[in-house]
């Protein structure tokens, strides 16, 4: 009888030793998602993302971005895709083929205007604070008889893209230096050729941004107007944005990317020579040329008042039918002031 209990005892010690492994072994968690406690960690999981980009030195502070680890810190895994306007990077994005896209402020709200699911989430670039300093201009050849912004008057100006920044920026400029904006023509070139075009005279003039800017003035073209900052100091240009798919599915991929390309930016803005050396990576701009170029300003905070006027020209020139208004445009975690 003794034994019997004895055995029985020591069964039901048995029992519960597992029982209490098991809890403990429960509490710590696992590699598969499960809590984990003070002080342990677990690999981080890795999203790869495409992002369509312009080959413009604008795009700088991104490639800084991933050179510098700020993606991969939040989990991130970028492939830039190159693309010749911010109206195909929008066709991409909405299809799905981008999850992300560096785009102009004007394509994003002309996608908003017609019912596209797109969101502004940052800041991509703006104009400088003084003409000297801007990074796109109008410019035309050493030989060209423009010689003053009103010269432009029934002339053909090359833009990378209709329906555009540039267009609605090239016409509120043009405009305001006295000039009838619906006496251009505007004609759609790529950024890479348009210093060919301009020199072949197949256009009259280039709405032209770094690197392309200096090519042609290095060459003897002379700068006629700089629209951006005839607009105002700091005048928003590009963003990056996103497709409403991408935010319902996951948000915190976008929060992250928000997070990244907003301290990419600010460390271009404080590390300027670092930011440079990246364009001959996305470019086909050698690097003695890309130490000379002028660069955009990459401020994070996006400039509501400023973006609302910007707004105000689109619709003005029917660039779109009726702008947005910032909610509809503007992701919510956007940083703006």
């Amino acid at each position: 009888m003794c034994n019997r209990e004895g055995r029985r005892w020591r069964a039901y010690l048995s029992v519960g030793l597992i029982v209490l492994a098991g809890s403990l072994v429960a509490g710590c968690g696992d590699d598969d998602g499960g809590s984990t406690s003070a002080g342990s960690s677990t690999a981080q999981k890795t999203t790869k993302v495409k992002v369509g980009m312009l080959p413009i030195s604008n795009a700088a502070p991104l490639y800084l971005g991933i050179k510098k680890g700020f993606f991969k810190e939040e989990g991130l895994e970028l492939e830039p895709v190159i693309a010749q306007s911010g109206n195909e990077i929008v066709t991409a994005l909405v299809g799905g083929d981008f999850q992300f896209g560096f785009i102009g402020f004007v394509p994003g709200m002309s996608a908003v205007s017609k019912g596209l699911p797109l969101k502004i989430i940052a800041s991509g670039d703006t104009g400088a604070e003084t003409e000297d300093k801007e990074w796109t201009k109008i410019v035309v050849n050493e030989d060209s008889p423009i010689r003053d912004v009103k010269d432009l008057a029934g002339k053909t100006i090359a833009l990378n893209a209709l329906k555009g920044v540039g267009e609605v920026v090239v016409k509120a400029a043009l405009e305001k230096r006295g000039v009838d904006p619906a006496s251009i023509k505007l004609l759609e070139v790529p950024f890479p050729e348009m210093p060919a075009a301009l020199a072949k005279k197949r256009v009259d003039a280039i709405w032209a941004p770094e690197p392309f800017l200096s090519s042609v003035l290095g060459k003897g073209g002379r700068a006629i107007e700089a629209p951006l900052t005839t607009l105002g100091e700091r005048y928003p240009n590009g963003t990056y944005a996103t497709s409403g798919k991408q935010l319902a599915e996951d948000e915190d991929v976008v929060k992250a990317f928000a997070r990244a390309i907003n301290k990419s930016m600010e460390y271009a803005t404080s590390h300027p020579e670092e930011a440079r050396a990246t364009i001959p990576t996305f470019t086909q701009i050698p690097p003695e040329v890309a130490e000379k170029i002028l660069l955009p300003l990459w401020p994070v905070p996006i400039e509501t008042a400023k973006v609302e006027e910007l707004a105000g020209y689109a619709e003005k020139y029917k660039v779109v039918e009726k702008a947005p208004p910032l909610d509809k445009l503007l992701w919510k975690g956007a940083t703006t002031n």
